[in-house]
């Protein structure tokens, strides 16, 4: 499926759309994850990252596919420090192409891997889901699977992590086979 299809495909199985673009970007990494797509993640400060997500979600937003709301927090930064947050609806007509995009042969297996993902207890936890993205970008990039060495990756890729945030997310990427941790970890 074409990127701008699956940045719908994700932000329209959100009843109220997708609250902030780290949980997005976040949420299409695990869904190319699952169905080998590449959609150009690579290391960045809050985990995997693709400026080929982000450059196609300002086109749909400027085709008016999407509604984009910012929203600023008067007092408190989030975790990672920002001051705003954009929600992510669909417009009327990204409704319409949402329509066409059920057509596509690729449908299913994107839509089936989606609610894979979208089943997991913690999925709108963008906190937990970039510590779970950089453990899996690790694993599956480095071929490295200890604690140790999945502290060492993310040590030099600049990513702050923790045993105790390693361990959390362990059983969130077992649960969608992206990882197979032994006890090692």
């Amino acid at each position: 499926m074409h990127i701008q299809d699956l940045i719908l495909l994700v932000i329209g199985s959100e009843e109220n759309g997708i609250r902030g673009r780290t949980l997005l970007q976040k949420k299409l990494y695990f869904l190319s994850e699952l169905e080998g797509g590449d959609l150009g993640f690579r290391p960045h400060y809050y985990g995997p990252y693709s400026s080929l997500v982000a450059e196609n979600l300002d086109i749909l937003v400027n085709a008016r596919f999407l509604n984009e709301v910012t929203e600023t927090f008067e007092t408190d930064q989030n975790i990672f420090g920002e001051i705003r947050r954009h929600t992510y609806s669909l417009t009327p007509d990204g409704n319409i192409v949402m329509k066409e995009i059920k057509k596509e042969t690729e449908y299913v297996d994107w839509t089936q891997a989606l609610d894979r993902l979208n089943a997991q207890e913690s999925v709108n936890d963008f906190n937990m889901l970039s510590i779970a993205a950089k453990v899996c970008y690790i694993v599956k990039q480095e071929k490295r699977t200890t604690t140790e060495q999945i502290l060492q990756i993310a040590q030099e890729y600049g990513w702050n992590l923790n045993k105790a945030q390693i361990e959390s997310v362990r059983s969130f990427l077992e649960d969608l086979s992206l990882i197979s941790v032994g006890k090692s970890t």
